[in-house]
């Protein structure tokens, strides 16, 4: 989820109002966001709700916090990095830097680990999913892409794994924490691919969250890349107000309808920017049983990136990320072939 903040986001966003959260009309927009349709649900996104409403869970249980400013750093980023495993086919470096975007010191140090085979033709950035700490569940994808000649990034998102700033769970607590974690994560992104210069192919993937924050670099990158986001909305809004998650939302506490929390969500959308330099290289997949994020929210990505490729796959949201990495693998292979 998400917020880009570059000079291309800026000219988009610049006259709308700042919003009043915690108020009774907690932005001060009067513009209302029209719903999508979640559709058919996949009984295992189905059996995540169940298990998330036993557990008692909370999206931002502890309010609004304080909503990031914008900002428009994007520069190259060095990397320190050192060796921690692999072989000759394949080396594995882990490197920090420091982050470009203004975060508590505990999240300001950026983790980050590269998956390099011997022959590379390409280098794709993985982003994290939603309270992906660590690098576990892409680390499989990673391989995968080695075996096919692509190297792979992997970002830890700030707030999560060595970059938490604060021991409880979850780890993100308020509005405000989700935008800055956003944000922060584009910049980065932003600056790790400017940082590997012009050599070889360079492309930005991520499931979930993780696709929005894909779409938003992919639309605000200064250089050609391979996209291929999956499973994303344009914003969080739409995951956060229209899917399964919207239960969860403590809608007390924040003191305002779903339209009012969509419009400050909202902010940043792919839609309300141009389309990525080369959107033929973009290949969006997405499942067609999802319950957290709508079809037509998708499709709306599709249509606004012509040229691009949407393709749908069977099973949920869960499902894709789980049983379903060769469709993820497979669209990012397809999209570095198109980049030759």
């Amino acid at each position: 989820a998400w917020t880009a903040h570059s000079t291309r986001i800026l000219r988009v966003r610049r006259t709308r109002p700042r919003a009043k959260p915690g108020s009774g009309n907690c932005n001060g927009f009067t513009h209302e966001v029209k719903p999508h349709r979640i559709g058919p649900v996949h009984w295992l996104d189905k059996l995540a709700a169940t298990l998330m409403a036993t557990a008692r869970t909370r999206i931002f249980p502890d309010g609004w916090g304080d909503l990031p400013a914008a900002s428009s750093i994007v520069r190259p980023i060095e990397v320190q990095w050192f060796s921690t495993a692999g072989d000759r086919s394949l080396e594995v470096l882990d490197g920090t830097f420091p982050s470009p975007a203004p975060l508590l010191s505990r999240a300001a140090t950026g983790h980050v680990r590269w998956y390099r085979p011997e022959r590379s033709r390409g280098l794709c950035l993985l982003l994290a999913a939603s309270n992906e700490e660590g690098y576990v569940r892409r680390t499989p994808i990673a391989h995968r892409l080695a075996e096919n000649g692509i190297g792979s990034l992997l970002l830890e998102n700030p707030y999560y794994g060595t970059r938490r700033v604060r021991d409880s769970s979850p780890p993100v607590r308020t509005v405000g924490e989700l935008l800055t974690m956003g944000s922060a994560a584009v910049q980065e992104a932003h600056g790790l691919l400017l940082g590997l210069g012009n050599d070889e192919v360079t492309g930005v993937s991520g499931y979930s969250m993780g696709g929005n924050i894909a779409a938003l670099v992919a639309a605000t990158h200064p250089r050609p890349v391979v996209a291929i986001p999956l499973a994303p909305s344009p914003s969080p809004a739409a995951v956060f107000t229209e899917g399964l998650l919207s239960t969860f939302v403590d809608w007390r506490l924040l003191a305002c309808s779903r339209s009012e929390l969509a419009d400050v969500l909202d902010r940043v959308s792919v839609l309300a920017l141009p389309p990525p330099i080369r959107s033929d290289l973009s290949i969006i997949v997405a499942p067609r049983r999802d319950g957290y994020i709508p079809a037509s929210a998708v499709q709306s990505i599709h249509r606004h990136w012509a040229g691009s490729e949407l393709r749908w796959v069977r099973g949920g949201h869960v499902s894709l990320a789980t049983v379903g990495r060769s469709h993820l693998v497979r669209a990012i292979v397809d999209g570095f072939s198109r980049a030759v």
